[in-house]
């Protein structure tokens, strides 16, 4: 605690530390649940007001739905045509096999569209040629569009299921970590667009699956996290950033357990798709929705590259540099590693690295595993900063606000678009003032003002905004930049304070009752090291 005749360091409050290390009291189970249901009926609320589920880009995972639900599984992975134009008679791409596989359950278990008969395998075609288009006719006659886009709100549970996971491993579960975590989760604009500005579930899904894996990871259940890892990248392929890297510092002993787990999912989940659809399937498990054509406007997108140059950069670039870093960090911080500050770091910064390589970056929700991976790595050190609540508003308004007309079903209602950037505006203004007042001064608030009010204000002698000018380059340049500093700051300091290389003797916790509590130092990591 600084002198109160000393002015106070960036980013010090002392009603905001004593909120922070109140959050480490224990909650009972019941308290726990309150907050679950709570999370989840706000994630809901948020996609609903805003006009979502969307149906945008529905396309990709629909089909593969209504086939798997009614037993048509050579349908389910329907073939790829050549357009590269969206249609909702014909999928133009498709996604990795696991999220058609739940929402294809769920549909035959809560029987979506069975009043009306589903088409026969006659009517479907040889090889599933017809299908889209027959099943197109069945869904509008049985009105299924709106229950198979409800549907997309299981992603959420994968994904609250996994930060549970997360937070009781490193200790900040069962506390009032918990339920505000997941209300933070849930407000998330990366997070809620993913279902409700663009249809995308399978996202929240292998977010949710790679949390999971980490927390295995955590408490050294190896074959654990090899088998929720693969199925993560068996639902969305930038599940490799995080598994590549986790291979690299697992300990020697438990590597190849994690190897072979993980290889022995794969093999049970993807085999029986090959079998049924003759290698149609292959596409969609190794590139999902990868390949399909984007609005780009990225660094990678103006090299102009093609075939497989693209993919060497854009995908499997990427890869190899999380493999690097992960490498370097075993060498210099030892087992220490796969303590939760340094590894939940890592995990950030080889998320971000795939928003450096994207060809296309024209929305929200590609941020969310970065977004959310650093939101947890806040709650691992102990206070969530407001760099980052800013950081995570420009990616909202960059894309969301700038573009709506073009990505957005519904955009922002009743004005919003125009008025709440403005509002924010007035909000940041007016702590700047109170931080002036008690003799401080949080730069990083007064950048994100002058950034808002160049971009997103209206001009009243003019009523018009700078951000339709604004190119993609332009966001990628400033918003991903600071997605890797906030995610490798608190890495650096960790490096630094380490003269040398541990033992492996930190433990996970038995419980999410055992964790240090952090009233002395907020910003105190779980486990024995002291950051």
């Amino acid at each position: 605690m600084v002198e109160k005749t000393r002015p106070l360091p960036l980013g010090t409050n002392d009603v905001a530390g004593s909120f922070w290390a109140a959050l480490d009291q224990p909650l009972s189970e019941w308290a726990c649940v309150l907050g679950w249901c709570a999370a989840t009926a706000l994630f809901v609320l948020l996609v609903a007001v805003l006009g979502g589920p969307s149906n945008i880009d529905t396309v990709e995972s629909m089909y593969s739905t209504w086939a798997i639900a009614h037993g048509h599984l050579s349908c389910a992975f329907p073939i790829v045509v050549t357009h590269s134009g969206s249609s909702y008679e014909q999928p133009y791409t498709s996604i990795a096999p696991v999220y058609p596989l739940v929402s294809g359950g769920i549909a035959a278990l809560t029987r979506i569209g069975s009043h009306v008969p589903f088409p026969s395998a006659a009517a479907l075609g040889p090889r599933c040629t017809e299908g889209p288009q027959a099943m197109y006719q069945w869904a509008l006659n049985s009105r299924a569009f709106g229950a198979t886009y409800d549907i997309g709100y299981v992603g959420w549970l994968f994904l609250m299921a996994g930060a549970i996971a997360f937070m009781r491993s490193v200790g900040r579960g069962r506390r009032g970590w918990e339920p505000v975590t997941l209300l933070i989760l849930a407000c998330l604009p990366p997070v809620w667009s993913a279902v409700g500005n663009v249809f995308h579930p399978e996202d929240l899904v292998a977010m949710g699956l790679v949390l999971g894996g980490v927390a295995s990871a955590f408490r050294k259940r190896w074959a654990w996290a090899g088998m929720l890892l693969a199925l993560a990248i068996l639902s969305q392929q930038f599940a490799l950033l995080v598994a590549a890297p986790l291979l690299v510092v697992a300990p020697q002993t438990r590597r190849l357990r994690f190897l072979v787990a993980g290889v022995g999912t794969a093999v049970c989940v993807v085999v029986p798709l090959l079998l049924l659809h003759s290698g149609k399937v292959l596409r969609s498990v190794t590139l999902g929705s990868g390949d399909s054509s984007g609005v780009g406007g990225t660094a990678v997108r103006l090299l102009r590259l093609h075939g497989f140059l693209l993919a060497g950069v854009s995908r499997v670039l990427p890869i190899a540099l999380a493999v690097l870093l992960a490498w370097w960090l075993l060498r210099r911080l030892g087992g220490s590693v796969r303590e939760p500050l340094p590894l939940t770091a890592l995990i950030a910064l080889s998320l971000s690295l795939r928003l450096v390589f994207e060809e296309n970056l024209h929305h929200t929700y590609y941020f969310m595993a970065l977004a959310v991976a650093i939101l947890l790595l806040d709650v691992v050190r102990g206070r969530v900063r407001g760099i980052y609540v800013a950081w995570v508003l420009l990616c909202t308004f960059a894309y969301n606000a700038g573009f709506s007309g073009l990505f957005n079903r519904v955009s922002w209602r009743l004005g919003a678009s125009e008025h709440l950037p403005q509002a924010l505006i007035l909000l940041g203004l007016v702590v700047v003032i109170a931080d002036l007042a008690r003799g401080r001064m949080r730069w990083y608030l007064a950048g994100w003002i002058v950034i808002m009010v160049g971009a997103f204000a209206s001009w009243p002698f003019t009523n018009e905004t700078l951000r339709g000018q604004l190119p993609f380059l332009f966001w990628q340049a400033l918003l991903v930049p600071i997605g890797i500093w906030l995610a490798a700051g608190p890495l650096v300091r960790f490096v630094r304070d380490q003269k040398t290389p541990p033992a492996d003797n930190w433990r996970p916790p038995m419980s999410g009752l055992d964790f240090p509590s952090t009233s002395s130092s907020a910003s105190s990591p779980p486990g024995p090291a002291h950051v």
